[in-house]
């Protein structure tokens, strides 16, 4: 009797012990996740104050982790989360955006990203960045792109004096844009529009020369309003041309004709765009031209068109990223 009770009690102790492993072992392990959870950065995004889906927006766009320690580094900031939600948000501008949020703290995320992508962090001219003419039609030429002063497209054809002002020879553009304008011009004059070309490929010289002429009459701020400095003229790519019609080459009034508001809607179809609209000056640095299109091709010119961005932005985005 004494022997099974020794043994029950034995096993009483073993089931004891066995108990108090379970538990130290279930305690052990929570207190190992608990340690293991506040190691990620997760639970320290979190801590700094940033709110569960904050968090998965952080973890889901940024994949480097020396950029979530940087962010781990500064003061909690929710429009960071805005940033890299914006549809045009580079990964590679991702600490430039940070430095030019905290400078510029008037700006919200999509200016931010927008000025960021295209420069705008730059005055106009400050930095000079070589064109790449690799990418033909979808090059960027502005004050911050710019061509040597050697480069002509190899490819210009003269304008029918059907379609351009000048003498025979003086109006010249690219094959490819000739081709397209003539489309457009036939569309516009189906509905009763007769489209003339004003001013087309102008060379790094003849660029000079119209930028010379605007600085002695405006000086250089007023003509940088209204005129590239040389190199910096899409002109030079034999891709851009001023549009007016047979009765109306002024341009304080062709804006307000039909002529004008007719290329305003149908252009992107030729693959043509208007290069300086009125509510963009800010990004494109050029005083409203209603006259200045400029040839990307259709589909290029069609999501311009329809997303109402400018061809730096586009360009930014899906040519140079």
């Amino acid at each position: 009797m004494a022997t099974r009770k020794r043994l029950k009690k034995q096993v009483y102790i073993v089931l004891g012990i066995i108990v108090i492993i379970f538990i130290v072992s279930i305690v052990g392990i929570n207190k190992y996740q608990e340690y293991k959870y506040h190691q990620t950065y997760e639970y320290k995004f979190l801590e700094q104050g940033y709110n569960a889906n904050e968090v998965k927006i952080l973890l889901n766009n940024i994949e480097e982790e020396k950029k979530l320690i940087f962010l781990l580094k500064e003061e909690k900031n929710s429009k960071i989360i805005n940033i890299l939600e914006e549809k045009y948000y580079l990964d590679k501008n991702f600490y430039n955006y940070i430095d030019y949020m905290q400078n510029n703290t008037e700006l919200d995320a999509k200016e931010i990203v927008r000025n960021i992508n295209i420069h705008l962090n730059y005055d106009f001219y400050e930095t000079k960045l070589n064109t790449d003419t690799s990418v033909d039609t979808s090059m960027l030429v502005n004050k911050y792109y710019t061509l040597s002063n050697d480069y002509e497209p190899d490819d210009l054809v003269n304008v029918s004096q059907n379609y351009a002002w000048g003498d025979i020879g003086s109006q010249k553009v690219r094959e490819v844009a000739y081709n397209a304008f003539l489309d457009m011009w036939n569309a516009a004059h189906d509905s009763g529009y007769y489209l003339m070309i004003n001013s087309s490929y102008r060379s790094y010289a003849d660029q000079e020369a119209v930028y010379e002429n605007y600085k002695k009459i405006s000086g250089e701020s007023g003509a940088d309003k209204i005129a590239a400095r040389p190199g910096s003229s899409e002109h030079q790519t034999g891709l851009a041309i001023d549009i007016f019609s047979k009765t109306n080459t002024n341009k304080n009034t062709f804006a307000d004709t039909e002529e004008a508001k007719w290329l305003a809607n149908n252009a992107y179809k030729y693959g043509f765009i208007l290069r300086y609209p009125e509510d963009k000056v800010d990004i494109t640095g050029y005083s409203y031209e209603a006259w200045h299109y400029r040839y990307v091709g259709v589909d290029i010119a069609t999501y311009i068109y329809k997303n109402d961005i400018t061809f730096e932005e586009y360009y930014a985005y899906y040519i140079e990223k």
